[in-house]
């Protein structure tokens, strides 16, 4: 017979996940009151949260990894509203930060925006012949975070647009 997990058992595992934030948090650059506002709680709490975390890694209960610390970066990076978005190119299926499409210019963006458009126009079975999916692949997935994708790249367009300056003598 198969034992379930006890109320206790939850309630363990979610103290050491908070646990485990404010330490990764705080060494991500976070301090200890953005963390307590995050988690509304003390910056006491989050100290003494940190330290017992740091005391399970001395004691070697818990191990640090980069697969760790890559996890609460991205945690962090989309609490602060650094979303990660998918696009797709005539190259396939990519991933990026928005803050790293930040640093593109214009007309690679509008390319990229173009590609996401002409993706969801295609017929819905054509885009798997024209496509190759990535892995564990969901097709209506895809085509969701492509149509966030265009709200993003929509909008640092429009961004790229309002720092141009206005030509002289031209409409205003």
């Amino acid at each position: 017979m198969k034992k379930r997990r006890s109320d206790d058992d939850h309630d363990d595992d979610l103290e050491r996940t908070i646990d485990e934030a404010c330490y990764y948090l705080s060494r991500l650059g976070v301090d200890d009151e953005g963390i307590a506002k995050r988690f509304e709680t003390s910056t006491r709490e989050v100290a003494r949260r940190r330290s017992r975390f740091s005391e399970l890694i001395q004691d070697g209960d818990v191990a640090v990894g980069q697969a760790d610390m890559n996890f609460w970066r991205d945690i962090k990076n989309e609490a602060e509203g650094n979303i990660r978005v998918t696009f797709v190119s005539d190259k396939g299926f990519h991933h990026a930060w928005r803050s790293d499409l930040t640093k593109l210019d214009g007309p690679t963006l509008l390319s990229i925006y173009e590609s996401c458009r002409h993706f969801l126009d295609l017929d819905p079975s054509a885009r798997f012949v024209e496509y190759s999916p990535p892995k564990n692949y969901d097709p209506l997935a895809m085509q969701r975070e492509i149509k966030k994708a265009l709200l993003t790249l929509g909008a640092l367009l429009d961004e790229k647009w309002r720092e141009q300056p206005a030509p002289s003598g031209g409409i205003t």
